[in-house]
C-alpha cells in the first residue's frame, strides 16, 4: 500500500502563522460568495489573530485537540480543533433561544460533549483523505456535534459520511459571518 502524501500531528505554537493562513484560505475557498470583508477583515487583523492562535495552542487544556496536516513537502494543508461543550460565542447566541425548541442546546446542556469547532483543508488536498484523517483524530467515533453554514453542501456530505446528521433548525450567525444561517449536526 503506498504511503499517504500527508501527515497529521498535534499543532505546536510555532504553527500559528501557517494555521491562520490555512484558515483564511479555507474560508475564502469555501465561502467565495461572502462579501470581501469576510476574509478581508480577518486579514487586516492577521498579526493579532496569529498571536491569539499561538496562545490558544500553548494554553490548550486536556479536553482540547489542535491538529495540523502537512503535505509531503511539510507545507501545512489542514487545520482542526475540537473541544468539549459550548464555546463563549455559542452561549451568547443561544441565550436568544433558551428553550431549545430549535434543537440548539447540545454543548450547553451537555458540557462534556465533544465539539468539532474547526476543520479546514486547502482545496488542493480535497478528496485526498486528509480531512477524514483529521476528523478521525479530532473526534474519533465518540458522540460529537458541530456547527455548519447553510448551503455548505460539500461539508454537510463530508460529515454525513462520518455519521453526523442535521439536528437543529437554522439560525442567523453572528456579525463576523454576516448573519449567514447555520445549524448543528450531531451523532
Amino acid at each position: 500500500m503506498p504511503a499517504v502524501p500527508w501527515t497529521v500531528r498535534p499543532a505546536e505554537p510555532g504553527d500559528a502563522a501557517d494555521w491562520v493562513e490555512v484558515h483564511l484560505r479555507g474560508l475564502a475557498e469555501t465561502y467565495p460568495q461572502m462579501p470581501p470583508a469576510f476574509v478581508g477583515s480577518r486579514r487586516a487583523r492577521q498579526t493579532e489573530i496569529v498571536a491569539s492562535t499561538r496562545a490558544e495552542i500553548e494554553d490548550a487544556g486536556p479536553d482540547e485537540r489542535y491538529l495540523v496536516a502537512l503535505d509531503a513537502d511539510d507545507a501545512l494543508v489542514g487545520i482542526g480543533h475540537a473541544t468539549r461543550g459550548a464555546q463563549e460565542w455559542e452561549r451568547r447566541l443561544l441565550a436568544r433561544y433558551p428553550d431549545d425548541a430549535l434543537g440548539l442546546q447540545r454543548g450547553v446542556r451537555d458540557p462534556g460533549l465533544r465539539q468539532l469547532t474547526t476543520l479546514y483543508t486547502v482545496s488542493r488536498v480535497h478528496g485526498s483523505g486528509v480531512g477524514g484523517a483529521m476528523a478521525e483524530a479530532l473526534v474519533g467515533d465518540e458522540p460529537a456535534y458541530l456547527w455548519i453554514m447553510t448551503g455548505n453542501d460539500r461539508a454537510e456530505a463530508f460529515y454525513r459520511r462520518r455519521g453526523f446528521r442535521r439536528v437543529s433548525a437554522a439560525v442567523p450567525s453572528g456579525p463576523t459571518w454576516f448573519a449567514w444561517p447555520m445549524f448543528q449536526m450531531a451523532r
